[in-house]
């Protein structure tokens, strides 16, 4: 069953509801209020596409139900340390769950976000060409990009300057993987 619901793309409001677990209204009632994104078949019922659905749950910091996540989480990792980079994507790919994209600069990272659309950005400031602050400043003010983004940096005074550009989380080198993973799962509102 849990794989069936894993390959819908298209939910209806009863569906919905009992995925989030609220009455059947509440869901309309997101709907009228242009807060849910749907349609109308022929014969008048609303449907739910499975990426609206997941805008909207993250919009809205709930917890995402298992049965919507498809297995696999893609992550963008910007930094311009190698061994580092090499670092995160080889913990995060052990854990599973993750599917891994490694940009070195501020300009490919931009390019990556809008070809991927990844789900979260482990993003080092300290970047070559676009810097990561700015990174991240145009990534947040990008109404379409659903993207989280950690912030990782050498230089604790980075933080809020990030933090400011819209980051979701900021994290001082050397980075605690274990941390690390701990929070894209927060962030992410895995259950």
């Amino acid at each position: 069953m849990v794989n069936a619901t894993r390959e819908k793309s298209i939910y209806t409001t009863h569906e919905v509801s009992r995925l989030l677990h609220v009455n059947p209204r509440s869901v309309i009632n997101w709907i009228e209020q242009h807060l849910l994104s749907s349609y109308r078949t022929p014969g008048g019922h609303r449907r739910i596409r499975r990426e609206d659905l997941l805008v909207f749950i993250r919009k809205h910091q709930i917890p995402t139900p298992a049965s919507l996540v498809d297995g696999r989480f893609s992550v963008l990792i910007v930094e311009d340390d190698q061994e580092i980079s090499d670092l995160i994507r080889k913990f995060f790919e052990r854990q599973g769950g993750y599917e891994i994209i490694c940009a070195s600069d501020g300009i490919s990272a931009l390019i990556e976000v809008g070809r991927a659309k990844p789900d979260l950005l482990i993003l080092d400031v300290m970047i070559p060409g676009v810097d990561g602050i700015e990174v991240c400043r145009r990534i947040k003010t990008d109404a379409m990009s659903k993207a989280i983004i950690i912030a990782i940096s050498g230089q604790p005074e980075a933080e809020k300057k990030i933090l400011s550009a819209g980051a979701d989380s900021f994290m001082a080198k050397p980075v605690d993987m274990d941390k690390l993973l701990s929070e894209a799962a927060r962030l992410l509102r895995i259950l």
